[in-house]
């Protein structure tokens, strides 16, 4: 107790010369950060078993160090930075939202809870690596999360579970290259997991193993911009990517091979209120698909699907297996001075044959609505028995672009 008061008397007298220190108040493996320039006050209470820093309130007994640096550094407010080492994880909270955030760390599976009161965007940056560790965040605000060179996998659910339901910004630095893989047989819906709607951006590497069930799901939009770098899905037993609500895809690499499911399927909220709910809008980005099982698709829309450019490249040999399948109407056309590219080859058969309910038949392009073909190149071999190009339970429009394989549209073929 005399040590920590110590500290802490020597470090108001220097904070009154030097702005640049910080307190550092260490509990396990937290640590919170108070600058100088923050600090006006702090109490003892209950005897000298509590401590009070800028309304957050510490048990003495369970303080390990309080220190005062004398090296300027960075202070970065509201943020909290996981660092994860092996069995264990380094978390780092900045003191101005100290009071409203709870860390709990258990070996390396870190959850950290926001106070409803909280209403400032944080700043959470995760890094290091783990064979045996998670990260679970939840609040009532929305929230930037850097992905910075981390590999972590866990071993009792999904690897990153976002939990708040708001707008989650997630960061990709340039050059760095981050791998996720949860643990086998659990309950949770994704190795990565955000409830809520995400924004992808930055130019690095996300790697995803799915052993549980989908690789990448999101309770709401999803949304990779202009800058976003690569999204590899290399295994799941399920989708590679689940999003609900809607998909926009500005820019990117995605290649997604091994799943049991589709490799993108975009699917309706149980909201009939939400904006654009089951459609998937592609703007520009690079799609290489590998659609190996049996009566699944490479991108999957509940509703409307929209390519206005980008790169779509798929394999599609499971039976009953289809390339793009759109749930009501499709449009294919290219920005001014874009492209859009669109190229499969089709070898698959017939899944279920004869059955009434689970037939499916192998399609490059499968369209339950109608087809407008308005610009852009396509570009589909489909040699399997029974297999088709593009099936249109509709009309197919077309006013421009490029096309070198066959179209079946039941409603026959419009020139606009």
């Amino acid at each position: 107790m005399k040590k920590i008061f110590f500290a802490i008397t020597l470090f108001c007298c220097l904070a009154l010369t030097a702005t640049a220190q910080q307190l550092r108040v260490h509990q396990g493996t937290v640590t919170y950060v108070y600058p100088a320039s923050l600090l006006e006050t702090m109490t003892y209470t209950d005897g000298g078993q509590t401590l009070t820093i800028l309304g957050r309130s510490f048990s003495t007994a369970k303080i390990d160090s309080i220190k005062v640096t004398n090296v300027p550094s960075t202070f970065t407010p509201n943020s909290v930075n996981v660092d994860y080492a092996g069995n264990r994880a380094n978390v780092t909270v900045s003191g101005d939202i100290a009071a409203l955030v709870t860390v709990s760390v258990d070996g390396a599976n870190v959850s950290v809870l926001a106070d409803a009161a909280l209403q400032e965007e944080v700043t959470y940056t995760l890094s290091g690596t783990s064979t045996n560790g998670s990260f679970l965040m939840d609040g009532e605000f929305k929230s930037t999360v850097v992905l910075n060179n981390l590999n972590l996998t866990s071993a009792t659910g999904a690897a990153i579970d976002i939990e708040n339901g708001k707008r989650i910004a997630v960061v990709l630095p340039e050059g760095t290259a981050t791998t996720l893989a949860d643990a086998a047989g659990g309950t949770h819906k994704a190795c990565f997991f955000i409830n809520g709607h995400a924004e992808f951006s930055g130019a690095g590497t996300l790697n995803l193993r799915g052993n549980t069930k989908h690789a990448y799901a999101s309770d709401e939009y999803t949304q990779f911009k202009s800058s976003f770098g690569t999204f590899k899905v290399t295994s799941a037993l399920s989708d590679g990517m689940h999003v609900e609500q809607y998909l926009q895809v500005d820019g990117g690499t995605f290649n997604i091979t091994g799943v049991q499911g589709d490799c993108v399927d975009v699917s309706v909220t149980k909201d009939p209120l939400d904006e654009y709910n089951g459609q998937t809008f592609i703007n520009g980005g690079t799609f290489v698909l590998n659609v190996a099982a049996d009566d699944t698709k490479g991108i999957k829309s509940e509703s409307d699907m929209a390519f206005n450019g980008g790169s779509i490249t798929a394999t599609v040999s499971g039976n009953g297996a289809k390339g793009i399948s759109a749930g009501t109407n499709l449009t294919v056309s290219q920005a001014q001075g874009g492209s859009t590219t669109i190229k499969m080859n089709v070898t698959g058969t017939t899944y279920m044959p004869g059955d009434a309910t689970l037939e499916s038949k192998c399609r490059g392009i499968k369209v339950k609505g109608d087809m407008t073909f308005a610009g852009g190149f396509i570009d589909i071999s489909a040699t399997g028995e029974k297999s088709k190009a593009i099936s249109i339970d509709g009309v197919f429009y077309y006013s421009g672009g490029q096309m070198t394989c066959s179209i079946d549209a039941a409603g026959g073929t419009v020139q606009i």
